[in-house]
């Protein structure tokens, strides 16, 4: 019997509300990119002068209360320069999430941190990742977070923390790179890397480490087995126990199989919280391999599901157009005089802005991917918007779903759907309590059944025309 909190979603992602089905199938739907992805909703100016650069989505977007605006954090990387000032940190706002403006007024506001070791004197090379979250329980420093730093035996994860988002302190190392390493299904791993960052699951008072993990050399088809590990932590500021890490749980097959092909790398992941389980974006990297939804050397996203944040798996459906588990595809490879969303896409760490009835994502793309000279190569493109329905990564489209035996809070039932779909309240020896029969098109149809006396069943069917995507309880 499965208990649910009142008021969240309950989404068919994966197989866990289905205990019995006949005639399913569901459909993975893709945010819808605005203008067709062919034009940054943000790019940079002339921040590097006439040397080729990209603005990515390696950072997270807040909600600032004290401001009242949203606040981006966007890395900045010019590939043919060498030095600290390779990448760099920008911070943009807005009022509403859509319209964006460079720092507070306009003009362009980079964030800059003392990377100088207390200790030693010795100075780090670069940034890379950032990750941060506003923790309101925190009076004095509300923005708390992770950077990258590159730098030889300091290399690693670095605790920050800022009062007002603007300046901010580095403070310890929490994750050494590269310091943890584990032979696994014949393959020998090790990490984390560069591309780990983190996301706050506050109400339970932790957070989820994403953490990279790769081969030390190149195995087939010249693949690294870029791989995503998963852990829980209390403190960002403090020294994680690697050693928590037995297993990585997502590792690239490196061979065709289960959706994936030979060239596949899960170079980054990210992870929100939805309703009671956990989402996120899987980027796959491809060195090799020219697909119709993405260039070789180009990035696109996979949209993966967990229930306890440790365990994921692919979202394996189809979209639309009957190519499986892709959530956002690369346009084309320069496409748009170097403006298009084309090349190596990157993606913000909190996940999609549900802004009224919309979850609107913010995604970051070169226009040109990495197999291309210094000079060009990851550069043109800046950050993208595209827009998803409430609650609508996957649908049922055609059959009849049965749910296991839930306890139902009070306070009604909703349904997420396009009708017409008909919702049946099935008792424990599986007589119908009652049925009701949802038309039109509402992310909230208000669905009126008897009020159970203990746990009982939903029995879902979804006729022609018909979609549904969540219900909710309570």
């Amino acid at each position: 019997m499965l208990a649910h909190e009142p008021g969240a979603p309950q989404l068919f992602v994966d197989d866990h509300l289905i205990e019995r089905s006949r005639g399913l199938r569901r459909t993975l739907h893709r945010p819808v990119k605005d203008g067709g992805g062919l034009e940054p909703v943000i790019a940079l100016g002339d921040e590097y002068g006439d040397l080729g650069a990209t603005l990515e989505a390696n950072g997270t977007i807040v909600w600032d209360p004290r401001l009242e605006r949203w606040v981006m954090f966007a890395l900045a990387l010019a590939s043919a320069r060498r030095g600290p000032d390779r990448a760099r940190l920008y911070r943009f706002t807005s009022r509403d999430g859509i319209a964006w403006t460079k720092g507070a007024d306009g003009r362009p506001e980079q964030i800059v941190f003392d990377l100088t070791d207390p200790r030693t004197g010795a100075s780090a090379t670069g940034i890379d990742l950032f990750a941060c979250h506003y923790d309101a329980s925190e009076e004095r420093h509300p923005y708390r977070g992770w950077l990258y730093n590159w730098g030889g035996p300091l290399e690693g994860v670095y605790f920050v923390r800022s009062a007002d988002g603007r300046t901010w302190e580095r403070g310890r190392r929490v994750v050494a790179a590269e310091s943890r390493w584990l032979v696994q299904d014949g393959r020998v791993l090790h990490g984390p890397g560069d591309v780990t960052i983190f996301s706050p699951d506050l109400s339970r008072g932790r957070h989820l480490a994403l953490l990279k993990f790769f081969s030390p050399r190149p195995v087939e088809h010249r693949s690294r087995l870029r791989s995503r590990a998963f852990m829980w932590v209390e403190h960002l500021d403090e020294p994680i126990d690697l050693d928590q890490i037995d297993r990585v749980d997502l590792v690239p097959p490196a061979a065709e199989v289960d959706g994936d092909r030979p060239h596949d790398e899960y170079y980054a992941s990210t992870a929100w919280r939805y309703g009671e389980m956990w989402l996120g974006g899987l980027k796959i990297w491809h060195r090799d391999g020219d697909y119709p939804h993405s260039a070789a050397g180009c990035a696109f996203l996979k949209l993966a599901s967990s229930r306890d944040g440790l365990c994921w798996e692919k979202v394996p459906f189809a979209g639309e157009d009957g190519v499986p588990e892709v959530w956002i595809p690369n346009g084309e490879e320069g496409g748009g005089g170097g403006r298009a969303d084309g090349g190596y896409l990157t993606e913000f760490s909190q996940g999609p802005l549900r802004i009224g009835d919309e979850l609107v994502h913010y995604y970051g793309c070169s226009s040109l991917g990495k197999n291309h000279p210094a000079a060009t190569r990851l550069t043109g493109g800046g950050i993208y918007r595209a827009r998803l329905r409430l609650d609508g990564f996957v649908s049922v489209d055609a059959g009849t779903i049965e749910t296991p035996a839930l306890t139902l809070p009070g306070g009604g039932l909703r349904v997420n759907a396009v009708g017409p779909v008909t919702v049946e309240l099935v008792g424990a020896a599986g007589e119908t309590l009652g049925t009701s029969r949802v038309d039109g098109d509402s992310v909230r149809h208000a669905v009126r059944l008897p009020a159970p006396e203990g746990a009982a069943r939903l029995r879902f069917a979804v006729e022609p025309g018909g979609r549904l995507y969540s219900f909710t309880a309570g």
